[in-house]
């Protein structure tokens, strides 16, 4: 393994902390609703997606609520796949990696609301085979923010569960996907100091952009009377991805945690086209093959992905 998990553990603990200081009956209270929205989110998405026949493999999917420090350690194993190929066996080497990227993680560690990984692999007691990805919920965090912002905390921590389980749904639609965003990364950085770099993150962006983008199309049609404070919800994310300082904002786009608010819009954007013009069975056909994706140009012009792919 090129970095070491644990390492990420300790440098959060010692930089970031655990999260706000809270009664240990509250901290339960959180990580109780959090769990009970992750039961119920699933089933908003596999609506708002029209992914009925992915409901029992997505809500099968471990959810683990955790502490800043839990959060590096999984995000740490999270970014493994992408630095294998860049970082040599020596351990000097490996020790480096760990500490680099646990630094940026200890910057990211308290903005990080939930995450679903898809490269985890997790063994379930009784349920054969380990399955493929988990949700990560950072519960101090979750909790921070809706004390900050004034908000219903068991709106925010639906809301933050469906985003979440949005990606779920995509990456079980479309089993390559995770192996395709390895390959586009690793492309990225070998290509650094390339004429083709930009091209390389181009690409990248785009995938992220449609993840995302449609991440954030769920969020935004799920009936208010499941959400009853969405729209505000939906306000303090987008003042929230705004702020920070630069060394946090270098650091979001450099671990692809994060995307410039323009980019989240182009790719709800390229959703509500697709699903205005042909339903959520045209925009689904995206996920039946690698070669679906829409580059950069047709996230622009959705027309032109609907004339290459549905057409």
């Amino acid at each position: 393994m090129p970095v070491d998990p644990t390492v990420a553990y300790r440098r959060v603990r010692q930089l970031s902390g655990s999260g706000p200081t809270i009664t240990p009956a509250r901290a339960r209270a959180v990580a109780t609703g959090l769990r009970r929205a992750a039961a119920v989110a699933p089933g908003i998405v596999a609506t708002q997606t029209g992914l009925h026949h992915l409901l029992e493999d997505v809500e099968s999917k471990p959810v683990s609520v955790l502490a800043r420090p839990g959060w590096a350690q999984a995000a740490a194993l999270s970014v493994s796949p992408f630095l294998d190929s860049l970082v040599g066996e020596k351990k000097i080497q490996s020790r480096i990696a760990s500490e680099e990227l646990a630094a940026a993680l200890a910057v990211m560690a308290p903005r990080i609301l939930g995450q679903y990984d898809p490269f985890a692999l997790t063994a379930l007691p009784g349920q054969g085979l380990p399955i493929e990805g988990r949700l990560l919920l950072v519960a101090p965090n979750i909790w921070d923010f809706s004390s900050e912002w004034n908000l219903d905390s068991r709106d925010i921590q639906l809301f933050v569960c469906v985003h979440e389980f949005t990606h779920a749904f995509q990456f079980t639609a479309a089993p390559w996907l995770k192996d395709v965003l390895i390959a586009k990364v690793r492309i990225a950085m070998d290509s650094i100091e390339d004429s083709f770099s930009a091209d390389a993150l181009s690409e990248l962006l785009a995938i992220m952009s449609i993840l995302e983008g449609h991440a954030e199309y769920v969020m935004n049609t799920v009936p208010i009377a499941r959400i009853p404070s969405r729209k505000r919800i939906t306000a303090a994310i987008k003042a929230r991805r705004g702020s920070g300082g630069q060394l946090a904002q270098a650091l979001k786009k450099l671990l692809g945690f994060d995307l410039k608010l323009d980019q989240y819009s182009e790719g709800e954007g390229f959703v509500k086209a697709i699903i205005s013009s042909h339903g959520h069975e045209g925009f689904n056909t995206l996920w039946t093959n690698p070669g679906y994706l829409p580059g950069p140009d047709e996230i622009k012009d959705p027309q032109s992905w609907i004339d290459r792919v549905l057409s």
